[in-house]
């Protein structure tokens, strides 16, 4: 053991450390930017070609760091391709003419179409037939229009590239009494991944038939009605039951018909899931429920409004009704959305609640005798109706 005296004799008796003499050298400085290259030695092809992967707003900040950077930064390269990223087919021709160069005409049509300026980049004349057009509807740069039992059909990605552009499908018999488009993704036709974002048009006819299109030409043909088929659902049926997709059609016949979009072959054998009966007048109009994708509401010509359960149409074909009212006449469309019912009739707007067969407002239109057309956002804050007034 060591006493505290012993601990105390040793650490006096201890020599101080020495300081030395000679402390090390200190490390010799590198010169790293003799070694290393810098952005700022850089060619200004090098930089535009870098900052051509940037956000225009990366691209701005860049920009504010030195002249030399902003003058890749403003480089027409980089802002050509941001202007054609997002509007391919008018890159060409709007930085052709515009005097500022590519980045002023970027900001330019950026802060137009913000501002909702909507002015058409192209403006060309397409003449048809001499037949009046009965319908129009657009698929991303297509066009399709009826003109009685004729679909023309407009791709206008082939007009900018100097190609035909318009094609005829000549199937139908008759007057082509509606067209909607759907996608693609619930129906039988999808084959490959890729094909998930195409659509496909669907048509009916005063010839009693539904025909459904893709790739320019008739993939299948339902037919059931005992006359004219008047108009097809806003959007596609789901009862749960099955993963398949169902389409519904009324016809003159005062019948409702559902078809699965599952079933296969060219001339759609076995599709018709069920009839639906209840109306006496033509069917006029067909929309699907937002809160519930197996409700389905129909309007006859007598101004009857019928909601029927599809999910249980397969039982008994007229105890699926689940809700019935009526309406001012001459109705001219209606619009699901959510658990209401939009419906434009005679000089006015009816709201129904779903739920409860209510009619739970009436806008009115001023001055407008009567509406002869109408259309309301999916956010149902605004609503759109025209009629013979201004």
């Amino acid at each position: 053991m060591i006493t505290k005296n012993e601990k105390k004799n040793l650490v006096q008796e201890s020599p101080p450390a020495m300081a030395d003499p000679s402390p090390s050298p200190s490390p010799k400085p590198t010169n790293s930017s003799s070694s290393k290259t810098t952005i700022m030695d850089l060619s200004e092809d090098s930089l535009a070609h870098c900052a051509a992967y940037l956000s225009p707003r990366d691209l701005t900040n860049l920009a504010l760091s030195c002249k030399s950077l902003k003058r890749a930064a403003y480089c027409d390269f980089i802002w050509h391709r941001c202007f054609r990223a997002h509007w391919p087919e008018q890159a060409i021709q709007s930085l052709s003419q515009a005097s500022g160069g590519a980045r002023e005409a970027y900001l330019a049509r950026r802060a137009a179409v913000q501002q909702f300026k909507f002015v058409d980049p192209l403006a060309a004349d397409f003449y048809t037939i001499a037949k009046s057009i009965d319908h129009v509807v657009l698929d991303k740069n297509d066009i399709f229009f009826s003109q009685g039992s004729l679909i023309q059909t407009m791709k206008i990605n082939r007009f900018l590239g100097g190609k035909d552009f318009v094609t005829t499908l000549s199937d139908h018999n008759a007057r082509i009494t509606c067209m909607r488009l759907f996608s693609l993704n619930e129906t039988s036709f999808l084959r490959s991944e890729t094909q998930r974002k195409e659509n496909f048009l669907a048509t009916s006819s005063s010839d009693h038939s539904i025909r459904l299109w893709w790739k320019g030409s008739c993939q299948r043909c339902f037919r059931g009605h005992n006359g004219p088929v008047s108009t097809l659902s806003d959007k596609l049926l789901s009862d749960g039951a099955s993963a398949s997709k169902v389409l519904a059609s009324g016809g003159e016949d005062g019948t409702v018909r559902l078809w699965s979009l599952g079933s296969g072959g060219k001339r759609g054998q076995h599709a018709l899931k069920s009839t639906l009966y209840g109306h006496e007048k033509p069917i006029k109009l067909v929309s699907v429920a937002g809160h519930r994708t197996s409700l389905l509401v129909t309007i006859s010509n007598d101004s009857k409004v019928r909601v029927w359960d599809t999910a249980t149409s397969s039982a008994v074909r007229s105890s699926c009704c689940v809700g019935m009212t009526s309406l001012p006449p001459l109705p001219v469309d209606m619009k699901c959305h959510e658990s209401l019912l939009y419906v434009a009739a005679g000089s006015s707007v009816v709201t129904i609640d779903l739920r409860t067969m209510r009619k739970v407002h009436n806008f009115v239109a001023i001055n407008q005798p009567r509406l002869y057309s109408f259309a309301v956002l999916p956010s149902k804050s605004l609503i759109f109706a025209g009629g013979k007034g201004r």
